[in-house]
């Protein structure tokens, strides 16, 4: 991806937030033992991860990157940064970066925070942490931290910039599309990147409009995954009916990477739930891009129903399936209903495919046979 490709391996060299760039700089600088960590906060794709990254390459750091939303279980932490040494195998001195902090609190998972409160001024390393916005649970993480507000980059900044990788990538487009790209990126400069990379592949800078069916059939047989997400990004439906639809397409087919078809499509969801939760609904960009990856040269046919699943909001009832229940719902942290409705049928859907193997819950598929005789 050229986001990554013309990603900025030095602070020095980054467009915009330059009062921010020159705080943090300062901050590494005079940064010793008890020092307060950074909080960098502001919106997403505006250049706060970069940062961090570009510091390390320009000062000889080894960054521990952490994505505090994946990761925010006070044990899971613990394990991670308890016992961390300040310089590592290699000599290099070591900084801990913890992005999207304010993805963190969930119902049960407030300890990750309280620990953080409590490691942070005993840490021996310099710590730099990421949100994309304030949240009240982080009230007592700000009052510790010394705080950057990184703002969005000025759209002149941002034209120049994409103006320059398209010379050097010999790109023929014009200074409207740009504008228009940059428009349509609301100061996300990796989302404007990965759109002007688009335009590579002659996607056209159209309003054009698909139905579920023609964005999917034509999804599926594109040249090229951009010709691919062109289809997907311009389907009119809500989100909710595309991430279904792409489900119901997939597991009607049946393709032979079903199980990476569904990761991809397991990280839709995922991120939908997260831009639902937190009203992020600029990210909804992303969500094209995943369910591209999930339909993408499957080569089959279109279908939008789902799964006949069969009902099973009465059978969990039944002491074969309340181990079962009760272990995921540990896991996966969902609402008892849902994991009925839905996670448990398409479970035992994709176990009698085999494109799961559990012995355990083959037994509880057998037990259940047996009661229902």
């Amino acid at each position: 991806m050229w986001s990554e490709k013309y990603r900025p391996n030095s602070i020095f060299y980054m467009i915009g937030n330059e009062e921010g760039r020159s705080k943090i700089i300062a901050w590494l600088k005079n940064w010793k033992k008890g020092s307060k960590p950074l909080l960098i906060v502001g919106p997403p794709g505006t250049g706060k991860t970069t940062s961090v990254k570009a510091l390390s390459h320009d000062f000889n750091l080894f960054v521990l990157e952490l994505n505090a939303s994946d990761i925010r279980t006070k044990e899971k932490l613990e394990a991670t940064l308890k016992n961390i040494e300040p310089v590592n195998l290699f000599g290099q001195k070591v900084i801990v970066f913890l992005d999207e902090i304010d993805g963190m609190y969930s119902k049960g998972d407030s300890g990750g925070i309280n620990f953080l409160q409590e490691w942070i001024p005993e840490s021996n390393v310099p710590i730099i942490m990421a949100a994309n916005e304030m949240k009240d649970f982080m009230k007592e993480i700000v009052k510790i931290s010394t705080v950057i507000e990184w703002k969005k980059v000025p759209s002149r900044e941002i034209f120049l910039w994409l103006k320059n990788i398209a010379e050097k990538e010999k790109l023929k487009i014009n200074d409207e599309q740009i504008k228009n790209i940059i428009y349509e990126s609301s100061g996300d400069i990796r989302y404007a990147v990965n759109q002007l990379q688009a335009a590579q592949e002659s996607i056209v800078f159209k309003d054009v409009k698909y139905s579920a069916e023609e964005a999917i059939k034509n999804a599926m047989y594109a040249k090229n995954f951009f010709e691919a997400y062109r289809y997907i990004s311009n389907w009119q439906d809500d989100p909710d009916t595309k991430v279904l639809t792409v489900a119901a397409t997939l597991y009607y087919n049946q393709p032979i990477d079903l199980d990476l078809r569904s990761r991809w499509l397991s990280e839709a969801d995922l991120l939908l739930g997260r831009i639902k939760k937190y009203q992020e609904w600029r990210m909804l960009r992303y969500l094209n891009i995943f369910l591209t990856a999930a339909i993408y040269n499957v080569r089959g046919n279109y279908n939008q129903y789902l799964v006949p699943f069969t009902v099973v909001q009465e059978s969990y009832k039944r002491q074969v399936y309340r181990a079962f229940i009760e272990n995921i719902k540990e896991e996966l942290h969902f609402d008892l209903g849902f994991l009925v409705s839905d996670i448990v049928p398409l479970y035992e859907f994709l176990v009698k495919l085999k494109k799961i193997k559990d012995d355990n819950f083959k037994k509880i598929l057998e037990e259940q046979n047996k009661s229902t005789i």
